[in-house]
């Protein structure tokens, strides 16, 4: 099922708040300062983008194929230039970034190895990308798999495992510098923001299965809400650094 983004763009800000442990790794990793030159490729609505600029004064800029979630982003912030471009065109000159990162965003990608050939052009000798996703483990250690089962096999359909984004990085330059995983165990409840944001199908996961299975999955994750169920999940994300030499 292809989604419409220009669509998706109406609830996006309820998931796509910027995790600003995951910045701060970013910052702290890449060593962005004031003069530093960042991509946020596939921005989104800009949260990142936005928060970016804010903790470093960096020369952030994004780059977004919806017009609708690119609209949004531009009327957070006029100091970021956010620009139409994909996979197969980013618009800007050769070795013009010295770090470029995507968050949740390498599953849309159509052809993988395109994107490596053009983020390779435009990167700067010894710049840096970061790819934050989550690898078909992360996937199915998700606590909400167990309510929505039939979102494991959509999303390990779509998501590439993590071998197959290094080797196809390395096939067009790039360096692997760092493979880091950010699993931990919690123990939390429900929150009534998460229910509201499923109901809302604020993930864009729920738009890949059936309307029945979406609906047996809600039932289930009201139950466990409202019996007040303690989760224990052990799940996180995986941050790909890779450079180019």
């Amino acid at each position: 099922m292809k989604m419409n983004y220009d669509i998706l763009s109406r609830d996006y800000d309820l998931v796509r708040n910027a995790n600003i442990d995951t910045l701060d790794r970013i910052i702290s990793k890449a060593n962005v300062v004031e003069n530093t030159f960042v991509l946020d490729f596939g921005c989104g609505t800009g949260n990142y983008a936005c928060v970016m600029k804010k903790l470093t004064g960096a020369n952030v800029f994004g780059v977004e194929p919806s017009d609708g979630m690119r609209q949004k982003a531009q009327e957070k912030s006029k100091e970021i230039q956010f620009r139409k471009g994909d996979h197969a065109f980013i618009p800007f000159d050769n070795n013009f970034f010295e770090l470029i990162y995507m968050t949740d965003v390498i599953h849309h990608v159509p052809d993988i190895s395109v994107m490596f050939t053009e983020l390779y052009r435009v990167l700067k000798l010894n710049g840096k990308v970061c790819i934050l996703t989550e690898s078909h483990e992360q996937i199915e250690a998700r606590f909400w798999s167990a309510h929505f089962p039939a979102t494991v096999t959509a999303e390990k359909q779509i998501y590439p495992v993590i071998s197959e984004i290094v080797s196809s990085a390395g096939q067009c330059g790039f360096l692997l510098e760092d493979i880091i995983k950010t699993d931990c165990q919690q123990s939390f409840t429900i929150s009534p923001e998460f229910v509201n944001t499923v109901e809302k199908k604020g993930f864009s996961m729920f738009h890949l299965i059936s309307d029945e299975d979406f609906s047996n999955g809600l039932k289930r994750l009201k139950e466990d809400y409202e019996n007040k169920v303690v989760i224990n999940s052990y799940h996180g994300q995986t941050l790909l650094w890779l450079k180019k030499e």
